[in-house]
């Protein structure tokens, strides 16, 4: 055969880089590129082609190692574009998340370039040792410096809710400015009365949820009475947003668990015939539907800073407004007012 010119190294290189963009978007291990693909290349070719394009496809590399090379220096040329459109965005927001299973850091980035909003994964970082907020802002920090990231244009962090992210004194929050999700935060300081039929909402669904047995009683008599759900959502305090669904489900089925409980000894089976209590729990749940709703609304690839300040704003307001029909004793609330 002929010697290979300089246009001849170059589709074999592309060809190269490209059969390895495949093998790593595919998941495969790195040695099929060498154990299936070339082979399976040089018999198509040499049946529908012929020997000599047989023989081209030899010259490409695509050995364990070669394509490894090839999936990192593209993966390393992926990162330092997206660090080098970070640094050239006015402002950057965050959403970071510990896999405590696995000790991994997850962040994922949203910043501004050529007048649009993008999202991306940025890293995914082992935590070693412990999982506190201490620990994941230090390794956070130590990718943001060795990466040239402006901590100073970040304008928000977005996290599960989990302790080690939102305590108060020692939480991922605590060390970074937040501007977003404050309403999740707030949430932590309400009157006692609100509280306490909040902790005892969980319980009762805890309750149910937990056990197996009392799962599958009440999923059982909802059917028999026809109702919409069969079942209640578990709740988890590290995920906050799940409370407003969770409330309205728990008001929504009020009835069947009611049933439910008539020949059983659980203590807390007194408050769903309570109609404080009840009034308590549909004004939590309308208040957290309220509030995941703000929240979803500040979310999407669409949303500017513009977005995200004007639906604050409106729901100020709106906050101004109930609490004076509340005052005047008016409530509009929709799940309170099928009391």
């Amino acid at each position: 055969m002929r010697g290979l010119t300089g246009d001849d190294n170059q589709k074999i290189l592309k060809t190269s880089y490209r059969l390895s963009l495949l093998i790593a978007n595919c998941g495969a291990a790195e040695t099929i590129g060498e154990t299936l693909i070339k082979p399976a290349a040089k018999i198509m070719s040499e049946v529908m082609i012929g020997d000599k394009a047989k023989q081209t496809l030899d010259r490409v590399p695509l050995s364990n190692n070669t394509v490894h090379r090839r999936i990192i220096d593209m993966a390393n040329n992926v990162k330092q574009m997206l660090l080098s459109d970070i640094s050239q965005s006015r402002y950057y927001a965050l959403q970071v998340d510990d896999i405590t299973n696995f000790a991994n850091l997850m962040a994922f980035v949203r910043y501004e370039k050529n007048q649009e909003i993008h999202d991306d994964f940025l890293f995914c970082q082992p935590l070693l040792g412990h999982t506190t907020g201490e620990d994941i802002f230090n390794v956070m920090n130590k990718f943001m410096q060795h990466n040239k990231i402006n901590w100073t244009k970040c304008v928000g962090i977005s996290t599960d809710g989990a302790k080690s992210m939102v305590g108060s004194n020692k939480g991922l929050i605590a060390k970074i400015h937040c501007c977003i999700h404050r309403e999740a935060l707030a949430t932590r300081k309400m009157p006692a009365d609100l509280q306490k039929v909040l902790d005892e909402s969980v319980k009762i669904v805890n309750y149910i949820t937990g056990r197996p047995l009392n799962a599958r009683l009440f999923a059982q008599m909802c059917e028999e009475m026809g109702s919409s759900h069969t079942q209640l959502l578990f709740h988890t305090d590290v995920r906050w947003l799940s409370r407003g669904k969770i409330l309205s489900r728990l008001f929504e089925l009020r009835q069947e668990l009611f049933r439910v409980f008539l020949n059983d000894k659980f203590e807390l089976k007194k408050c769903l015939h309570d109609s404080t209590w009840l009034s308590k729990l549909a004004y939590l749940a309308d208040i957290f539907s309220i509030l995941n709703g703000l929240n979803l609304s500040l979310q999407g690839k669409d949303i500017s800073l513009f977005h995200v300040q004007d639906k604050v704003n409106a729901s100020i307001e709106k906050l101004t407004l109930w609490k004076t029909r509340v005052n005047n004793g008016e409530t509009r609330f929709p799940l309170f007012m099928n009391l």
